[in-house]
């Protein structure tokens, strides 16, 4: 078991603190993926948000802040992979999975 100190240590260390710091934005980034693949994979909107949503609504009493991170690194983990398997498809096709930034603001696509 860590300590409080251990835990906060942790946090600030990762990648991914904004997402571990701010939960209701880590859940939101996570239905948003799930309506995402919904759409893409043919699969019914309200099943894949269903589970995404379980283990949230499962886990949403828990006091112990370890077992907290270790559900919210969970979390941060699924996005992380998500993303990692669409830029190495995309690389692997020859073809950039996400656009750039200022061609997303712009509206133009490179």
């Amino acid at each position: 078991r860590h300590d409080d100190a251990t835990m906060a240590g942790k946090a600030a260390d990762h990648p991914m603190r904004v997402l571990l710091d701010n939960p209701i934005k880590l859940y939101r980034d996570c239905m948003r993926l799930a309506d995402y693949l919904a759409h893409k994979q043919g699969f019914p909107r309200d099943t894949m948000r269903a589970t995404v949503r379980e283990p949230w609504r499962k886990h949403q009493h828990e006091t112990d802040p370890a077992e907290i991170m270790r559900h919210r690194e969970a979390a941060v983990r699924g996005l992380s992979n998500y993303m990692t398997y669409e830029a190495s498809k995309g690389a692997m096709e020859g073809v950039p999975a996400f656009a750039p930034e200022d061609a997303v603001d712009s509206g133009n696509e490179r």
